[in-house]
């Protein structure tokens, strides 16, 4: 039972499936946690394989070409990963608060509710024949039917048929995403409702401890929303109450494993760890490299459950360059400890590691 800030912290990384048990798939570890920011794509990859036993990258990317993970704009107006047999319960649950959050974005474009849908339509039309098609090729369609078909107006054209469940992900064409109509890519099913309590069970069974604030930001539903899903589920969640908040997890789940989490982490941009919870963040040194506050745009490097400083990477060719920012303080074995992350996404990679 976690009674302060730190076996809280502790606790998150483990719920998290940051211990990796061996046998989770990178499949398994996105079911685990519902959903996984992805606007980086490469970067969220890696957020899989640290939270699973893939040994190689096209072992996280083999479920998105054959449709058990689909990446699409849900939760919030940026995509993410999501297993095919969730994404339409929760977009279901959730495409409502994302529409309105791009309301501004909507008027601004003057993609007016006719204007969006007709775009579904002309979107739906192309893909009629199963020919999946990449981004550029659908901003061709739109032109050829009159819409708009650039910049943030094409964006919100795409997102707007992600969220109306008319499109979703295709395989990859090389390095380009595509797209294909969601009906031929996920089946529709009898639990395809709107359904938060769904949400918030699967949500603190893989992010728990948390609060019911964390819920309502990682959700974008509406904090009355959550609690009342709270109230219909708390007789099967642990409590527990730090610094005058309260957490919530589900007992017996990964929270509880005995699985150690590595003592180095190279967290990636976007990772859920830092993602998903508005209070009991892990703390940082007082050397940190990166002034406080700062849009980093970089990967975090968490050491004995630390914020030690910063790390970045770039695919040159044959190599993988891994550039460490530490926080001076940081001991010797912890920097060794970050080099050897560094050579398990170089190896993750299939690539030379190439280390500044």
């Amino acid at each position: 039972m976690p009674r302060d800030a730190d076996s809280v912290r502790v606790q998150r990384l483990l719920a998290q499936g940051l211990g990796a048990p061996a046998g989770r798939s990178p499949l398994d570890a996105v079911r685990l946690l519902l959903a996984v920011q992805s606007q980086e794509l490469a970067h969220a990859v890696w957020s899989l394989a640290m939270r699973s036993d893939a040994a190689a990258e096209d072992e996280v990317r083999r479920p998105l070409d054959s449709g058990e993970l689909v990446r699409t704009h849900v939760l919030r107006p940026t995509w993410h990963l999501v297993a095919a047999e969730d994404v339409r319960w929760l977009l279901a649950t959730t495409a409502g608060r994302v529409h309105q959050a791009n309301a501004s974005i909507y008027r601004a474009q003057g993609l007016d509710a006719a204007t969006r849908e007709r775009g579904a339509e002309a979107l739906a039309a192309a893909l009629a024949d199963g020919t999946p098609r990449t981004r550029p090729e659908l901003a061709a369609v739109l032109a050829e039917a009159g819409l708009p078909s650039t910049g943030i107006a094409l964006a919100s054209l795409v997102m707007h048929a992600e969220l109306e469940q008319v499109i979703v992900s295709g395989p990859a064409r090389g390095a380009a995403q595509t797209h294909v109509l969601m009906d031929e890519r996920v089946p529709r099913g009898a639990a395809d409702g709107a359904d938060p309590v769904r949400l918030l069970r699967r949500f603190l069974a893989g992010h728990g401890p948390a609060s019911g604030r964390d819920v309502a930001r990682w959700s974008s539903l509406t904090l009355a929303v959550v609690r009342v899903a709270l109230a219909e589920v708390r007789d099967e969640l642990v409590e527990v109450e730090v610094a005058g908040e309260t957490y919530f997890f589900v007992p017996g789940g990964s929270a509880t494993s005995t699985v150690t989490v590595p003592p180095v982490l190279l967290l990636p941009l976007y990772d859920e760890l830092p993602l998903a919870y508005r209070d009991l963040a892990h703390p940082t040194s007082e050397d940190h490299p990166h002034p406080p506050g700062a849009d980093r745009f970089v990967g975090s490097v968490l050491a004995d459950g630390v914020d030690v400083g910063t790390w970045r990477r770039e695919v040159r060719g044959r190599a993988v360059e891994v550039a460490l920012d530490l926080a001076p303080s940081t001991p010797e074995e912890l920097r060794a400890g970050a080099e050897e992350q560094a050579r398990r996404l170089a190896v993750f990679l299939g690539r030379e590691l190439a280390l500044r």
